[in-house]
C-alpha cells in the first residue's frame, strides 16, 4: 500500500469526523469508478465530497476529477452541492465544484 493511499484514507476519515461534528450523516463511497468519496447530508443539505491529500495546496493535479464532477453539475446530476476538500501540510482547503470548474470557499463551517 502506497503512502499516498494511506494519506488519502486518513484525509477521508478526518473529513468524515469533521462532517459528523457539524451534524452531518456520512456514507463513504467505495469502488474505483465512484464519483464521490463521501456523501453527507443533514436536514438542510446534501453534499457530495471528493477528498484528496497532497503535498501542496494546489488543485492542478485534480483537474480531471474536477472536470468530471463539473460536467455532472452542469447536467444537474449531483446529489446537491459538490466539493473538493484538499488536505495538505498547511491544513485543509475547500473548493466548491460548479459547472464551470472549482472555486475556493472560506472555512466558516460546512
Amino acid at each position: 500500500m502506497s503512502s499516498e493511499t494511506r494519506s488519502r484514507r486518513c484525509a477521508t476519515w478526518t473529513a468524515i469526523s469533521d462532517l459528523r461534528s457539524l451534524g452531518y450523516i456520512c456514507d463513504r463511497c467505495i469502488g474505483k469508478d465512484r464519483n464521490f468519496d463521501i456523501i453527507a447530508w443533514n436536514r438542510d443539505s446534501i453534499l457530495g465530497l471528493l477528498v484528496r491529500a497532497a503535498r501542496t495546496a494546489s488543485i492542478r493535479t485534480f483537474q480531471e476529477e474536477i472536470a468530471r464532477i463539473s460536467t455532472l453539475a452542469q447536467e444537474r446530476m449531483t446529489p446537491g452541492s459538490a466539493e473538493l476538500w484538499l488536505y495538505h501540510p498547511g491544513g485543509r482547503q475547500r473548493y466548491q465544484i460548479l459547472p464551470g470548474g472549482a472555486i475556493s470557499i472560506r472555512e466558516t463551517g460546512v
